[in-house]
Formats: C-alpha cells, structure tokens, sequence
C-alpha cells in the first residue's frame, strides 16, 4: 500500500509500490518534473535544482517574451544560480527570506541598487513559476519574500532622473547648434514620445504622418508597429503597437530633418528608418551612446558641475561618455520624459500608459518619479474635470 497523510514523496521514491497497489487504476504518469496525486498525496516532482528550473523557465517564456527580456532574465538567473553553487544551495527548498537579503548584500558589491531591483523582478517571476510546476511549495511565500518592503521601491533606490530644466537646456543647445540634425532628432522623438530605444529604432519614414488637422486638433503622428520579422520588434509584442500624437512644434522639426538632413539610405532589408545609422538603421548601442553623450553637462552648457578639467576628463570623449556622472542612458531618461508628463503636465495615468506602452500599475510602480503634490494632481485629474489640452 502507499504511504498514507500528507506525505510528499520523489517520483522515483514511489515506484515500488505504484505498480501493485495502482494496478486496478488508471497507474499515473511518471514522467520527471510531474506531480503524481494519488487520494490526499502530492507527489514532489523530482528537479528542485535552480539551475534546471531556471533552464525550464527560460524555455518556458520562450515565444512568449522579447528576446531582450529573454536576455535579460538569463543573465539574471545565471548569476543567482552561480551564487547558490557557490554557497552550496542546490534545491529551491532550502531557500528562504534571509538567503536573499545575503544575495542582495552581494550584488551591491558589484552593481546599482536600480540592477538589482531588475534582478529581484526576475527572481519573483520565477519562484512563481516554481510554484507553479510543483518545484516548491514554498514558492508563491519565496516571491513575496521578494516583495517585502525590504526589496520594494522604498529599500532600492531607482535610477536617477535628469532635472527638467537642464532637459530644456538640452532641447535648447539642440535646437540652437544642431537644428534638424540626427542628434537633434533622436533625442527630441525620445523625449517627446517617452519611447524605448528599440521602438526608436524601428521606425520608418513610412511611420511618419506629417502635421495637419485631425481630431481635436492640429498634430502629426509617430506609429510604432512590431516587425520582428525584419529585425525591429517590440518589447510588447504587438500590443506594443500604438500611434504616438507629435505636437506641431516637434513636427517641424521631424519634418526638417526629413527634407533636409535624412540621409537617403535603407536598410538590409529595403526598408527606410527614419533615423539612420552608419550603415542603414541605428543600432541599441548605437543610440545608447548617443543619449549618454548628449546628456553630458559640458556637452550642452559648456559646463561641469563636478568641476573636472575638460582636457583630462576621460568622459569628454565621445567612446567614454557614459563615465561622466551626470550623464544618462536611456532607461532612466524614458522615466525622465515619462515623470515629466506626469508631474508637470498633470496626466492621467490611463492616457501615460497608451503613449508609453505601460500598464498603469508598471507606471506607478517603476516610471512615476513625480512629488507628492505631483502624484496628488495625477489622481485628483481623474475624478475632477479639468483643462486637458495638454494630453
């Protein structure tokens, strides 16, 4: 007979006895990685490794997510799951609230507090997932471990923003020395849409609809479409696509740099980007470097505020930028643009998240850097009536 109560057992710690006693059922599936009931029991599915159950939960995502986020989430369980062979961890049940805080003492050693927070959103998707396939009872408590205001927003400082006003100072230099130019261009779309790099980078001149009267107003607008076929997806997929409104100021400009300065160039597959790169289209890298580079004080005001002597600044060169402390990559300058909107311009969180493909609980929660009394002004827009031409 098998065992009796609450007992979990190993798939293969069972097959003494299934043959006899199940011979008058239907004799379950013994297949590794599943559990087996049998009355009031739960058998225990034999992987409990984090690094197999990593290796499932990535090919479980895959075709389901972005390549990008793919990546990332690889990255991420590879270095938790070197860290657990290291301090010989090799079953996601003998983990608990105190092996996390030691491994987030031990990624501060050697990353930002905002890396981190990436790393914990990856973990917490994953012990989900474990509890999900039965690799651990102890799961959905090992995620919300991971949610403890030990971990959240309030422990783990975010990347930092780009003050408003050094941003106009930015828009200003632009538009004085580099009008209509590719510097130009690329910064104003991403500051203006508060899109990411990789939805930048896919767009065509075809995506742009030049500035004339439409509804409620006079505007151009950007549409982002998902082409992973030709190398431009997006990181939502196809529920990423949206068209973006483009106030007639910033179309002037679009408009500009199309007529006057766009290279005429395709690329590798017959498609024209509306910004162009060396060899066609922009590259992530690429536009990366970009940002960092533009955002740089002594690019743009002619001054440093860490009082460095320009000649031997490693980050006045272009290659270096990104070694300049008050310079930004694009993630934080997307939350930037997408606080400013926010906080300044007195959004709602509903019409935030259709121009910048976020969920409302994703702004909140990750992109929303905006004060009290901005975040106050946000909520009371959505039960009072007010001036909303700014949306």
């Amino acid at each position: 007979m098998p065992p009796s109560g609450g007992l979990l057992l190993h798939a293969n710690e069972v097959s003494e006895w299934v043959g006899a006693d199940l011979n008058r059922r239907r004799r379950p599936s013994l297949r590794s990685g599943r559990l087996l009931p049998y009355g009031g029991l739960r058998y225990q599915m034999a992987t409990t490794n984090p690094k197999r159950l990593a290796e499932l939960f990535i090919k479980d995502r895959t075709g389901e997510k972005s390549k990008s986020t793919l990546y990332n989430n690889q990255g991420h369980l590879r270095q938790f799951c070197d860290w657990c062979e290291e301090n010989e961890i090799d079953s996601v049940r003998d983990l608990g609230g105190e092996d996390f805080l030691e491994y987030k003492f031990h990624l501060r050693q050697s990353v930002s507090d905002s890396t981190i927070r990436n790393h914990f959103s990856t973990l917490r998707t994953f012990f989900k997932f474990c509890y999900r396939i039965d690799a651990t009872e102890k799961g959905q408590e090992l995620a919300t471990k991971l949610e403890t205001p030990d971990f959240a927003k309030g422990d783990l400082s975010r990347d930092i923003l780009m003050d408003f006003e050094e941003v106009n100072r930015l828009l200003d230099y632009l538009s004085k020395f580099e009008y209509g130019t590719k510097k130009h261009i690329t910064f104003l779309i991403f500051w203006h849409t508060g899109c990411r790099r990789g939805a930048l980078r896919g767009l065509d001149i075809s995506d742009y609809a030049p500035c004339k009267e439409r509804e409620h107003g006079t505007y151009a607008l950007l549409t982002f479409k998902h082409r992973p076929e030709t190398g431009t997806p997006l990181k939502n997929g196809k529920e990423g696509e949206r068209e973006v409104m483009i106030w007639p100021e910033y179309a002037e400009v679009i408009e500009d740099y199309l007529e006057m300065k766009r290279r005429d160039i395709q690329d590798e597959h017959g498609r024209k980007p509306l910004v162009t790169g060396p060899n066609g289209r922009h590259s992530k890298s690429n536009i990366q470097a970009l940002i960092y580079a533009l955002t740089r004080p002594c690019y743009y005001a002619n001054d440093c505020p860490h009082q460095r002597d320009e000649e031997e600044c490693e980050a006045a060169y272009y290659e270096s930028a990104s070694k300049c402390p008050s310079s930004l990559s694009p993630h934080p300058m997307r939350r930037t643009s997408i606080t400013y909107h926010l906080d300044q311009k007195n959004w709602t969180y509903e019409a935030a998240s259709g121009r910048f493909d976020a969920s409302v609980s994703v702004l909140k929660e990750h992109y929303d850097e905006s004060t009290k009394e901005g975040q106050r002004k946000t909520r009371a827009s959505q039960f009072f009536k007010g001036d909303q031409s700014t949306l």
